[in-house]
């Protein structure tokens, strides 16, 4: 991303923005599959009825996303590519709206959830009472 943005100015701001948000989708659509699998694992999960499973993932993934997001960010940015790529925060700020705006909260949040020092079993706990 950051050579994308290099020295070439807004088009490639541009074409930044939309790989960026396109990276977005396609992890937040594997997520959704991660999270779909670990709640099948939550004992009780899988013997309820179909439409309750799916109504309590409806209304659960967003908040599990961005709990399981936060171990991703610091104050300065957010891992990306499994931990090979990194965005800056000041980088997000300077995207178009509304992707600019959708993010900051996010920054808020992570650092706020971050200071619990939570662990993977943690999470994991977190998250299955979430859904």
């Amino acid at each position: 991303v950051a050579k994308m943005v290099g020295s070439s100015g807004a088009l490639l701001n541009k074409d930044a923005e939309v790989r960026i948000f396109h990276c977005c989708q396609c992890t937040s659509v594997q997520t959704v599959t991660e999270l779909t699998e670990f709640a099948k694992s939550v004992p009780g999960f899988s013997n309820l009825d179909l439409n309750d499973q799916v109504t309590l993932l409806k209304y659960g993934v967003h908040e599990a996303l961005f709990a399981m997001l936060a171990s991703c960010m610091n104050k300065d940015g957010l891992l990306v590519a499994y931990g090979s790529g990194f965005i800056t925060r000041e980088f997000l700020k300077s995207l178009r709206r509304p992707f600019s705006e959708m993010m900051e909260p996010k920054f808020q949040f992570a650092m706020k959830f971050n200071s619990l020092e939570l662990d993977d079993s943690d999470l994991a706990l977190f998250v299955a009472a979430i859904i």
